[in-house]
């Protein structure tokens, strides 16, 4: 962490030093500092010329120097993209602009192009030469204070510099169609069951509802609504442990878009759950603690209580139960199930609109916990928690069946796996920088597998369009990403 800040401190630091260079050019002959020099643009009357920019590779966030002249110092007028991303403008001084090199720029290209006082591109020029990006797959910390003293944390409302969390559990990454921000929903603090709402566009975090406003018990897990996303299902473990309660509290709530999902309604009663999948069709699978049995929702009214249960189809390990959870296939193929320190899998039959017996994906057949990268039977985790799908482009070019990568929280291995559609399971983060005490959890930031450390992720979720996991690393109290930089 002490790293993480020093490379922000270095980055600001360098960048006022610019600013400060950049301005002394308006220093009178006299050697008197007269104050920054007035933003101009390119003087139209001369020519803009172009020689050459360093360095010529370097992280992200790097400082890239173009040099020439007649370029302005207005940098509203100015523009950089290096391997097709725009780059930040930093200053100018006419003869120098600064810029700061951007994520998924590998492709190195360098272009700049100079506007006059209309904004009308009077100059656009490509160098010949590339900036070669060095990449490496990182983890950062997004949002969550906790007293270093204390490693204690609350449920606080705010800036992502200000915002805490209790325990960060299960994640869903979310777009509002109105406004467009992108969002986490975060269940947070299973004991108070919040619901908060982390909004990446603005950076803030607030709380939908706590659990004495929405009834709930301890909410496990959620999910929208494959169809429309305008339903956010709460699965909640009530307590109940057989059949025969079953009717006594809600198992399901749900909350509408319409109404900020700050009501909730109850959806099923049935015994204590932890997970559901909403099917691309509409239909709904849940399981129960008990045996780990997969039901269909709403399938069976019953005329003495006059309420719909849901019909039982399998167990995921027959007469065994334990915290399984389940995580849809994006193109409705199979359903994952996490638990018994393995992963199973579902087939999902779209005839009948019905889930197969679960079969036994990767893990230990006898559902032993351990640490182990291998593919298969081979494999050992401990405690795996939420999942998500993942597009494979490789996979796509090699027109595979699957190309979806499956990404998992291992709980108790402190660690984000990753399986392949074949079975193949790796250590994606995590685990990193192992000490003399030989301790794999903590919280660190860095690369990804080498010095990035995890304590209890429980939950995960993908944003395919700026390609970053984020992961609810629940004992550290944060949310963290995990990303190419």
């Amino acid at each position: 962490m002490l790293k993480k800040i020093k490379e922000k401190f270095s980055l600001g630091f360098i960048a006022s030093l610019l600013v400060i260079g950049l301005s002394a050019t308006s220093c009178s002959q006299e050697g008197g500092y007269q104050g920054p020099t007035p933003t101009e643009p390119t003087d139209p009357s001369k020519p803009v010329i172009f020689t050459d920019f360093s360095p010529k590779e370097g992280p992200v966030r790097t400082l890239v120097f173009i040099e020439g002249s007649n370029f302005g110092t207005d940098i509203s007028k100015i523009e950089v993209v290096i391997g097709g991303i725009p780059a930040p403008v930093i200053g100018s001084s006419g003869s120098k602009i600064a810029a700061m090199a951007p994520r998924r720029s590998n492709r190195g290209d360098v272009v700049v192009r100079i506007k006059d006082v209309n904004g009308k591109v009077v100059k656009e020029h490509e160098f010949g030469d590339i900036f070669v990006l060095h990449t490496a797959l990182q983890v950062n910390t997004l949002t969550g204070k906790v007293d270093p003293q204390t490693n204690s944390s609350s449920i606080i409302n705010g800036s992502f510099e200000e915002a805490e969390f209790q325990n960060p559990w299960w994640l869903e990454f979310d777009k509002d169609p109105e406004t467009g921000d992108k969002i986490l929903y975060c269940i947070d603090a299973e004991n108070l069951a919040a619901l908060r709402k982390i909004n990446l566009t603005t950076r803030e975090v607030s709380t939908v509802f706590m659990k004495g406003q929405a009834g709930v018990h301890q909410v496990k897990s959620m999910l929208f609504d494959t169809p429309t996303r305008d339903t956010l299902f709460l699965v909640d473990d009530n307590g109940r442990g057989s059949w025969n309660d079953r009717h006594q509290m809600p198992n399901m709530f749900y909350a509408l878009r319409n109404e900020g999902f700050r009501k909730v309604y109850p959806y099923l009663y049935a015994q204590c759950s932890y997970s559901a999948v909403s099917m691309g069709d509409g239909t709904i699978f849940y399981n129960t603690w008990t045996s780990s049995e997969v039901y269909k929702a709403r399938q069976v009214f019953d005329q003495q209580s006059q309420m719909w249960d849901g019909k039982s189809l399998f167990s995921v390990k027959a007469n065994s139960s334990d915290h399984v959870f389940m995580i849809r296939h994006p193109e409705d193929k199979y359903v994952y199930m996490t638990g018994f320190h393995g992963v199973y899998r579902c087939a999902y039959d779209k005839e009948k609109k019905e889930l197969v017996s679960s079969v036994l994906h990767v893990g230990a057949i006898g559902g032993g916990s351990g640490y182990e990268d291998a593919p298969g039977s081979a494999a050992r985790f401990n405690r795996p928690r939420q999942g998500v799908f993942v597009k494979n482009p490789k996979y796509v070019q090699e027109n595979k069946e699957d190309v979806y990568d499956f990404y998992l929280c291992d709980h108790n291995n402190n660690a984000i796996r990753k399986i392949t559609p074949d079975g193949e399971v790796s250590t994606f983060a995590g685990r990193g920088s192992v000490g003399i005490d030989g301790r794999v959890w903590g919280w660190i930031d860095g690369e990804a597998r080498e010095t990035a450390r995890f304590r209890e992720p429980c939950g995960i979720a993908y944003d395919p369009e700026e390609e970053i996991f984020y992961v609810a690393d629940r004992e550290n109290k944060r949310i963290r990403t995990i990303s190419v930089e």
